[in-house]
C-alpha cells in the first residue's frame, strides 16, 4: 500500500510540475508550525473506564511541517502552487500521553491575490491527500477502545484546506486551516457498545514560511 501511494504521489507531482513549468514560476521550500486535534469526542466513554477521562483529555497538539513545492506565474491574479510536505498531526490524549501521526501530504493550492509590486496578499483553497508513515504514542495506552483508536488508525487521508498569506519579495507567509474528511480513528470493534459513532476527523491549523526561488 505504501509503495502504491508513493508511486502515485510521485507521478502526480511530476505531472503537475511539468504542467506548471509551462506557465512559468519557480520552486519553493517551506517550514512551519502545525496545531492539530484528532477530534475524538467522548462517545467512547461507555467502553473506556471513566478514570481515563480524568484531567485534560484530547487537547490540541503542536508540532511542525516542512516541505517543497512549485509556484506558477500569475494570471489575472491567480496562481497554482502544488506542494509536497511532511506534516505531524496529533492530539494530547491526557496530561501524560500524546498521540501523533506523521503524514506526507500533497495540497494543490489555488491562489488569488493582488500584485502590489513588493507585496502580494492572497487567499487560497486546496484539495489535499496524504498518507501517514508513522503512528506513535508517547506512553502506553490502555488495551481497550482507546488502544484500538491509536493502533488501528487509518493511514490514508483526504480533505480540504483554506487560508491566505502574503508574498514579500522572495518570501511567502501563509496560514491555512485543514479538514480531513476521512475517518482517522477505528472503533469498528466497538460499534455495538457505542451509541453514536461519528467520523473522527483530524483538523489542523498551519503557519508556514516559504522561500521562493
Amino acid at each position: 500500500m505504501k509503495r502504491l501511494v508513493c508511486l502515485w504521489a510521485a507521478f502526480v507531482a511530476g505531472l503537475l510540475m511539468s504542467l506548471c513549468a509551462a506557465a512559468g514560476g519557480g520552486f519553493l521550500v517551506k517550514a512551519g508550525v502545525s496545531n492539530s486535534n484528532m477530534d475524538l469526542n467522548k462517545n467512547v466513554a461507555s467502553v473506556i473506564s471513566e478514570d481515563v477521562f480524568s484531567g485534560s483529555f484530547f487537547n490540541n497538539f503542536t508540532s511542525f511541517n516542512v516541505g517543497v513545492g512549485y509556484h506558477t506565474g500569475s494570471w489575472n491574479g491567480f496562481k497554482f502552487q502544488p506542494e509536497l510536505f511532511y506534516n505531524v498531526r496529533g492530539t494530547r490524549i491526557d496530561d501524560a500521553t500524546s498521540w501523533k501521526m506523521g503524514y506526507m501530504e500533497m495540497p494543490l493550492n489555488l491562489q488569488w491575490g493582488l500584485d502590489l509590486i513588493l507585496l502580494r496578499p492572497f487567499v487560497q483553497v486546496a484539495p489535499c491527500i496524504g498518507y501517514s508513515f508513522s503512528n506513535s504514542t508517547s506512553d502506553t495506552v490502555p488495551g481497550n477502545a482507546l488502544g484500538s483508536v491509536t493502533r488501528d488508525a487509518s493511514r490514508f487521508e483526504y480533505g480540504l484546506s483554506v487560508g491566505g498569506g502574503l508574498d514579500i519579495m522572495k518570501f511567502q507567509l501563509s496560514v491555512t486551516y485543514n479538514w480531513n474528511f476521512g475517518p482517522v480513528a477505528n472503533l469498528s470493534a466497538y460499534k455495538d457498545q457505542v451509541s453514536s459513532i461519528e467520523r473522527r476527523n483530524a483538523r489542523c491549523l498551519q503557519v508556514s514560511l516559504a522561500y521562493l526561488f
